[in-house]
């Protein structure tokens, strides 16, 4: 549609960034897979390099959570910073370049993490609940809390867990942890694109964070 004389032009629309942030989004979409794999294996290799200390490189359902929230923070940014990418080199590297630095960040933040608290995982999952400070709960930890209480013969905990979210993320919550559906299938499930069901999930997990921390403040406020 033509534009109106006299009609104001949004002064802070840049046809050049915004055909670079096309290409970036077109790219991911095309090469997610590829994409987070790679970074999975730079999680792996980092975890290796610190030992134990910040978890276990041959729990998969760790590593994977890992690795697709770092991906899913690498395309935030990268979509910020689109600026700055020239369209004469390729995509990828620029990427996973950007994946490298928060990786970086993530072990800086798990080391400082594991100097001050308890890691979660030594922790009986019925304890977890109960005992941590929901202030300082990262999402990696939200995230092991629901594979574990998705994969035990305890259903209660699970409950409450979803209980804390509205409907339409408790349903995302149960597909991919009950059900353990992800990428395709999950898009399926929710009848969007991959992308967007990624998008979705990744929301429902903050909200539950959230949730989960107002939850816990609110009990000790009622002692």
């Amino acid at each position: 549609m033509k534009r109106q004389l006299g009609q104001p032009v949004d002064p802070s629309y840049d046809p050049e960034l915004h055909q670079k942030q096309q290409l970036l989004s077109q790219v991911v979409q095309e090469e997610w897979q590829v994409l987070q794999r790679t970074i999975q294996m730079y999680v792996i290799k980092a975890i290796r390099q610190f030992g134990d200390k910040l978890g276990n490189s041959s729990d998969r359902n760790f590593t994977e959570t890992v690795a697709k929230e770092i991906f899913h923070e690498t395309v935030e940014e990268a979509l910020k910073i689109a600026g700055k990418f020239d369209p004469n080199r390729s995509v990828r590297p620029w990427l996973l370049g950007i994946a490298a630095k928060k990786i970086q960040r993530w072990q800086r933040q798990q080391t400082q993490q594991n100097n001050r608290i308890t890691p979660i995982a030594e922790l009986p999952l019925a304890r977890k609940l109960k005992q941590q400070n929901s202030e300082i709960l990262s999402e990696e930890e939200i995230l092991g809390i629901l594979y574990e209480s998705s994969n035990s013969s305890d259903p209660e905990m699970l409950e409450y867990l979803l209980s804390l979210v509205n409907d339409g993320y408790r349903e995302i919550l149960k597909l991919a942890f009950v059900d353990g559906l992800d990428g395709e299938s999950l898009a399926a499930a929710l009848g969007t694109t991959a992308g967007a069901a990624y998008t979705k999930k990744h929301r429902a997990i903050v909200q539950l964070r959230q949730a989960y921390a107002q939850s816990n403040k609110s009990s000790e406020e009622g002692r």
